[in-house]
């Protein structure tokens, strides 16, 4: 349960072999790829980079086909693709006739894209000059300019055709001719341009633009409608052969993703060198897997695996492996970032913090039975079709931790808790009997009482010290010695002093001991004794009293940062409050639909169910972001950076299939 040794080794192979090997390391998925490629003093010449649409021009075409024929689909029927092995992808290649449909249906799909356009165009002109079927002349007698000028257009004016009249008035060598409600034909000399001009603008007078219209309204509707028929006409024929083609649409992915698989392939030669006759590649890889990476490679035959030695500012990528239990957890791991150089692996340490706060943020067993079957179902079909199943084994964990606490809750489904079966409310015992004076049927359980609140920021405290024991383990291991004991000390002792005397003092009213008494003599002691070793250990590295003064002065602020840490964890209580609460209302709602004369029941279903539903994936999904957030922001933050480089494995991830490995 750590990080895996990983070593760098030298593959060397004949050109001929070149994709035997990339197949094999592939398929094996036990490297990951070193780019030597701009090394300068690297043996062999330096491979070009590889476009990969140039590579494949067939990618280019998938890429486009495939939500093509997906939008034809009219059945909207996900394909059945059965799991296939890399060889049938690679030699899914090498078939012709279904390289051929690919080409045609691209060829379809930018004929169609093209045809559908021109016909909506068509359409526009079609409409545009239906508006205009009562005009009495051929649209090229129109917009004429010379001594005479002719326009047609429209008016907007909410006047109407007033303004013009006014003008024609006014103007002797203009005149207008009305076509309709709204249009009209109007006509004037040139010698009064611009005052018409003018005038046209301010009566509203839009003016109509019949560029690439000569014949009359009639004779052009005609010629359009016979070009929209025959677009249609084509659109129609081309629309058969893509819906034959949707019958290929598997075999197509599949050729997708085989070309995907060649193009990863290929790219990976770059990382390389090579001369005329040789490949050069330089990998990681576990030190336990290159016995077997070597046999595997030096069996195609002129290929060979040697160890060598890594630089000393390269960093080796990290490989985390972890138990059946703590796997899942890796996925948190991985978000914030792999362990570097004297970090440990955080995964163990985080798990049985987040599966515990997890199940407080649910807080109840039915909804953590529901959780726990739902997961268990996601995790079986996920695992069928080989799909990573870590986010159901982490949720099916956390539905049997919010069974836990929701028994030791005393909740189920948001029910009240005396109406509990009396075996249900003696599973609530051992946290009631913390509380002091609880009396069953007076109060409602543990669940919504202020010590719950109390409990969360216990778990934070235990949770704080753990990561400063972390750190001091880190920190030895980084060879800091004793310098690293006395500081993680001080801040140990500031922890342990500061937060039981303040919930002593201002939470639990002295139920932690008495007070004032001695108890506040030691925990004060410790907080002292830990604040002093904080401010010599923070200005250490200082120069001169004034700067390790500050320094340590700034180092004991961290303390208040404590507070706000431990502070932090009272949001267990909050999300778990607010889960409780929000089951009860649906409780209640459902309680006055049942008394709805006919649909009572069927109102009542359908509000428990489906309230209890999104209840319950609100609470998921608050309680993984929240836990989240307390293990990376207040528990990561005290021994761990995560700064190092993952082990990107060198595999081939299917856009469209299951790959059997």
């Amino acid at each position: 349960m750590a990080r895996d040794s990983v070593v760098k080794a030298e593959i060397l192979c004949h050109s001929s072999k070149k994709a035997d090997v990339l197949a094999n390391l592939e398929k094996t998925g036990s490297i990951h790829l070193i780019d030597i490629s701009a090394i300068e003093d690297a043996p062999f010449s330096r491979i070009e980079e590889v476009d990969r649409s140039s590579l494949h021009p067939l990618t280019v075409s998938l890429e486009k086909i495939i939500p093509f024929l997906q939008d034809r689909n009219i059945a909207k029927k996900r394909e059945a693709i059965p799991p296939v092995t890399t060889d049938d992808l690679s030699s899914m290649l090498h078939q012709g006739e279904i390289e051929k449909i690919a080409l045609k249906a691209a060829e379809v799909s930018d004929e169609l894209l093209n045809l559908h356009s021109r016909a909506e165009e068509v359409q526009r002109k079609i409409d545009f000059v239906q508006e205009w079927t009562d005009f009495p002349l051929r649209f090229d007698q129109i917009n004429r300019e010379g001594v005479f000028t002719v326009k047609a257009g429209q008016v907007s004016s909410r006047e109407g055709f007033s303004p013009l009249e006014k003008i024609e008035q006014k103007i002797d060598l203009f005149h207008v001719v009305e076509l309709s409600e709204d249009k009209a034909v109007v006509v004037w000399h040139k010698s009064c341009e611009s005052e018409i001009v003018t005038g046209l603008t301010e009566a509203g007078f839009v003016t109509a633009d019949f560029t690439g219209y000569f014949l009359t309204p009639s004779e052009e509707l005609e010629k359009l409608r016979s070009s929209l028929s025959a677009l249609q006409d084509r659109i129609s024929q081309l629309s058969s052969e893509a819906d034959l083609m949707v019958q290929k649409l598997p075999d197509l992915k599949t050729l997708s993703d085989a070309v995907g698989l060649k193009a990863l392939q290929e790219e990976a030669v770059t990382s390389g060198r090579a001369s005329a006759s040789a490949l050069l590649l330089h990998v990681w890889t576990r030190e336990e897997d290159l016995s077997i990476l070597k046999t595997n490679l030096e069996k195609l035959g002129e290929v060979d695996v040697s160890l060598v030695d890594s630089g000393e500012e390269e960093l080796p990528p990290v490989f985390l492996t972890e138990s059946a239990t703590m796997d899942p957890y890796l996925m948190l791991t991985e978000m914030y970032g792999v362990p570097e150089g004297s970090d440990p692996d955080p995964t163990p340490l985080m798990a049985p913090f987040y599966v515990m706060f997890f199940g407080i943020c649910i807080g109840d067993a039915g909804y953590g039975l529901a959780l726990a079957a739902g997961s268990a179902i996601g995790w079986y079909l996920t695992k069928k079709k080989q799909g990573n199943t870590r986010l159901f084994r982490l949720m099916f964990q956390g539905g049997l931790a919010s069974i836990f606490w929701g028994i030791l809750l005393g909740g189920w489904f948001g029910m009240p808790f005396n109406s509990l079966p009396g075996l249900l409310q003696d599973a609530t015992m051992p946290l009631n009997n913390l509380v002091p004076g609880y009396t069953r049927g007076v109060s409602d359980g543990f669940a919504i009482s202020q010590q719950f609140l109390y409990l969360t920021l216990g778990f934070g405290l235990v949770q704080l010290a753990w990561g400063i024991i972390a750190n001091l383990q880190k920190r030895l291991r980084a060879g800091e010695g004793i310098s690293a004991v006395i500081d993680q000390t001080g801040w140990m002792l500031a922890l342990l002093g500061l937060f039981p005397w303040l919930f002593n003092h201002y939470l639990l009213n002295g139920a932690l001991y008495p007070m004032p008494g001695i108890g506040d003599t030691i925990f004060l002691t410790m907080l002292a004794a830990g604040t002093v070793l904080i401010f010599v250990m923070g200005g250490k590295e200082a120069e001169g009293i004034g700067g390790k003064a500050g320094l340590g002065a700034y180092a004991c602020y961290g303390i208040v940062n404590l507070l706000g840490d431990v502070l932090s964890y009272s949001r267990l209580f909050a999300l778990a409050l607010s889960s409780a609460i929000i089951a009860s209302v649906i409780n209640q709602i459902a309680g006055m639909l049942r008394g709805v004369p006919v649909i009572g029941i069927v109102l009542t279903l359908v509000v428990l169910v489906a309230g209890h539903l999104f209840n319950l994936g609100m609470a998921a999904l608050s309680g993984f972001i929240h836990t989240a957030r307390l293990q990376f922001v207040e528990f990561f933050s005290k021994f761990y950076d995560g700064t190092g480089v993952p082990f990107k494995v060198f595999r081939y991830e299917p856009r469209y299939i299951r790959i059997k490995r």
